[in-house]
């Protein structure tokens, strides 16, 4: 039983070395913040950990996620809002110069109780209550007064109200894009899981989209689906001996050094339809899990 254990940790940690060395080696590619790779490699290190029982494999994945955090931070810091984009450097010179002191000086203690008083005014805080002379006053405050009423006409509209309409198309729109968008992360989440269990080869992409259980649910995942094409985190091709769709994930290397070739393709499916395919592929169940559990 003993040397059952000791195998599988040390399979655990041949695992984690191999998953070490791959990041090393791809490090300037997965810094760049059009790789979707990191995610997977991210999904890698999880799934190991789950199976570490030692100190020495413990180890191994700390430096792991020290590169992945790395990687990460490298990553966030090439993403922008709107025009302006955050730099810690940029952020650390004006905080300098705000103290007035140069690069190559020591900041004082002076120095951070100066910014700190800058910074003071824009944190509004009460008083803090040291001590009571006497009882809380208790009588109750006097009643409101009420106002008259003022009659308009029932065709006359507020602004406030149109105000508040509009917002609230606005959230919903928002909340909807929201919503699209985590379906579409589930989806591309899938695609890389199954795609590293078929050995990085290309997926049927009927067996991929198709719910054996739902017809809505199919028509829902070809149209995520052709959101990652859109945005090139997925390609389709077609098989040279089945004829048949074929689908795999997109990195960074797949896109440089060579010319895409793209096609748009219209197709209808019904219910009827869905149902052959089903039958015929024999799928037995969906590749595409709902609520984050691929």
């Amino acid at each position: 039983m003993m040397e059952s254990v000791d195998v599988r940790e040390a399979e655990v940690r041949i695992r984690y070395r191999k998953l070490l060395r791959e990041i090393e080696d791809m490090q300037e590619e997965l810094a760049i913040i059009e790789n979707y790779q990191l995610m997977g490699f991210m999904m890698d290190s999880e799934e190991l950990f789950a199976n570490v029982n030692d100190c020495q494999t413990v180890a191994i994945d700390a430096k792991v996620m020290k590169l992945l955090a790395k990687l990460v931070r490298l990553q966030a810091e090439q993403m922008s809002t709107n025009i302006t984009q955050f730099s810690y450097q940029e952020y650390s010179e004006r905080l300098l110069a705000s103290m007035q002191v140069e690069r190559e000086q020591v900041v004082t203690k002076m120095k951070m109780v100066g910014l700190g008083k800058q910074f003071k005014t824009f944190f509004m805080r009460s008083p803090p209550l040291t001590c009571l002379y006497g009882a809380l006053d208790c009588t109750p405050p006097p009643p409101p007064q009420r106002k008259e009423k003022v009659t308009r006409s029932s065709r006359a509209c507020k602004v406030g109200d149109l105000v508040e309409t509009i917002s609230s198309q606005v959230t919903v729109m928002e909340s909807a894009e929201k919503q699209t968008e985590q379906l579409v992360t589930q989806v591309f989440r899938a695609l890389v899981i199954n795609y590293k269990k078929a050995k990085r080869m290309p997926i049927d992409y009927f067996r991929f989209v198709l719910d054996p259980d739902s017809f809505g649910s199919s028509i829902e995942n070809m149209f995520h689906v052709s959101f990652l094409v859109k945005e090139g985190k997925a390609a389709i091709s077609l098989s040279e001996e089945t004829g048949l769709p074929l689908i795999r994930p997109v990195g960074t290397n797949d896109v440089e050094g060579q010319e895409e070739v793209k096609n748009q393709v219209v197709m209808n499916m019904t219910m009827e339809d869905w149902a052959k395919m089903v039958d015929s592929l024999g799928i037995g169940g969906s590749l595409i899990k709902r609520g984050g559990n691929n």
